[in-house]
């Protein structure tokens, strides 16, 4: 007996079949999805452009502080300190160029040639504050600020910082061991003055001040050999 067909009822026909449900799924998915893929492009576009600026920012910024530069250290080597002062705090300005650092050493120097210690003292512990690259630069502003330290009697504070710029792999490891040596002696450690010295002697044979050096180990030997003696 053949079964009589199924009556379809007005809500039945009001209400979504399963192909129209799952397509409606599938195309809010497809929609979410690429909304968030053209956001998420969006924002990586937005970063690599973000990027590529700031890079082009820097870049320029640096070609500006290289001609500022190259225009201080020509009225520094006039010895037009007082102009190259003010030339070169135009460069500190670039504060993203490596420029702006070394304008700090050389402002440094001027106001040593300028006999205003204090205020190249200044210049050069900002430019340790700023340089925390272990470079040549951070050790030629450990260098130079020892050597003024040193040059105003100040050897304790000069010791340690000759120990920072021998401590860095850099061009100017040998003065900083010789600078070590010096203030050690005159700070009275003369056994450490002695190792700094027989040190200098192993790792620079040979070289323009070896033979001083020589000369300054037998001397340190005596005062170290009357000190065990009064003892």
């Amino acid at each position: 007996m053949a079964s009589s067909p199924k009556k379809i009822r007005r809500k039945d026909i009001r209400k979504p079949d399963q192909f129209v449900t799952l397509t409606g799924k599938i195309f809010h998915l497809a929609s979410e999805y690429r909304t968030q893929s053209i956001v998420g492009g969006a924002l990586l576009l937005t970063v690599l452009l973000g990027l590529w600026g700031w890079d082009a920012y820097r870049q320029r910024q640096n070609r500006l502080a290289a001609v500022e530069y190259a225009h201080a250290l020509s009225l520094y080597r006039k010895g037009q300190y007082t102009k190259a002062l003010d030339a070169f705090a135009q460069v500190r300005n670039y504060s993203s160029s490596p420029y702006s650092r070394l304008a700090l050493l050389y402002q440094a120097n001027s106001y040593f040639a300028m006999q205003d210690s204090a205020k190249a003292v200044a210049a050069l512990q900002e430019l340790l504050r700023r340089e925390k690259k272990e470079g040549f630069l951070r050790q030629l502003g450990f260098l130079t600020l020892a050597s003024l330290q040193e040059r105003s009697d100040r050897c304790k504070e000069a010791g340690g910082n000759y120990a920072e710029a021998e401590k860095i792999a850099g061009p100017f490891k040998d003065e900083a061991l010789l600078g070590k040596a010096r203030c050690s002696f005159q700070n009275g450690d003369f056994k450490e003055a002695l190792s700094s010295y027989r040190q200098y002697l192993t790792n620079y044979p040979g070289s323009e001040r070896s033979n001083e050096v020589s000369l300054r180990i037998p001397e340190i030997e005596e005062k170290i050999a009357a000190g065990n003696g009064a003892k």
